[in-house]
């Protein structure tokens, strides 16, 4: 291609106009606030409210039937023969597959149905394992439902099951560690890494996906679904690695250096590769926690500390987090330019 030909500017026609593009526009003072008003009233419409409202009363629905048909078997559990009480799960399970067959995947009601029934999945394993006894361990559990409702959660495409899913999974994670290896300090840092790992490819693989154009995992409360336990588990685990240095194996510099390597990667993913500004907030929050926690060890030495310790310390928080809204002001600033 010839180096004199530039590229061209995108049409009017090609820029997206949401909320976010005119709360900037005025806050410029590049239109005023009547055309701001105006053109509110154009993307979303005032009775846009009625659809956010049914869909959060069919959810919150959902969410209250689920609720009471765990309750109804806890409170009722003696009286109910074990051949009802499965078979009455089975239905439900029956029922919730039929809704979304005849409705099909991608409709409001079929994704509450496609949960409903990944839910009772886990109901009736519980309650089989109550009435057979078969002294099983709970990650047990939490790996066959998962296992169940793997093809389920391929074939609906929703975001909603694989939130699901996804959290049953680290169940498994954390209570299978719990189960396997013996209790000590040092192992509730390493006990993080499976989830962090799982979490971690997810949040990658939703970063692809939605560069790609996928519809259902672009929405913005997925990335802060994998984002933020990935960065409170990693913060704690750190804390906790830090907290014991002199008693770090093998396995525990192992955890830190994927501690480290977590923060690297999720610096410049939300600063270059997909900027948002509040995930990137959440990531050196957390860095900020582990920073000045290391600034405590440091100052200590792992004994107690005194007055003049703590001090300086409340000093060194506050140049910490001051020190990160700056930063982060002046990517924010960069972003928009």
């Amino acid at each position: 291609m010839n180096a004199d030909v530039t590229e061209a500017a995108p049409t009017p026609a090609a820029i997206r106009i949401d909320r976010r593009l005119i709360d900037r526009l005025a806050a410029r003072d590049l239109v005023s606030a009547a055309a701001r008003d105006h053109a509110l009233e154009l993307i979303e419409p005032p009775r846009r409210w009625g659809l956010w409202a049914a869909r959060l009363i069919t959810v919150l629905g959902a969410a209250l039937v689920l609720a009471g048909i765990v309750y109804f078997f806890a409170f009722n559990w003696n009286r109910i023969p074990p051949l009802t009480k499965l078979a009455a799960i089975a239905a439900m399970i029956a029922a919730a597959v039929a809704v979304v067959g005849i409705l099909g995947f991608g409709r409001l009601v079929s994704e509450v149905a496609a949960v409903a029934a990944v839910m009772l999945v886990g109901v009736f394993l519980a309650v089989d394992g109550q009435i057979h006894q078969t002294g099983a361990d709970a990650w047990q559990l939490f790996a066959g439902w998962a296992a169940l409702t793997l093809v389920w959660a391929i074939l609906a495409n929703s975001a909603a099951v694989w939130a699901i899913w996804l959290a049953v999974v680290n169940l498994a994670a954390l209570t299978w560690w719990d189960q396997v290896h013996p209790f000590a300090a040092t192992h509730q840092a390493t006990r993080y890494i499976v989830p962090m790992v799982v979490d971690g490819a997810f949040l990658a693989a939703r970063e692809v996906l939605a560069g790609r154009g996928v519809a259902w995992v672009a929405g913005r409360w997925t990335r802060f679904y994998l984002l933020l336990p990935l960065v409170a588990t990693a913060t704690v685990a750190a804390v906790t690695l830090i907290d014991r240095p002199r008693d770090l194996g093998t396995e525990e510099w192992s955890a830190a250096a994927v501690l480290v390597l977590v923060f690297a990667l999720l610096v410049p993913l939300h600063r270059r590769w997909r900027p948002d500004v509040a995930a990137l907030a959440a990531t050196t929050i957390g860095a900020a926690v582990v920073l000045d926690f290391v600034v405590f060890q440091l100052l200590t030495g792992g004994h107690r500390a005194d007055l003049g310790i703590f001090f300086f310390m409340g000093l060194t928080t506050l140049g910490i987090f001051a020190a990160a809204i700056a930063w982060l002001r002046a990517v924010a600033r960069s972003m928009e330019a």
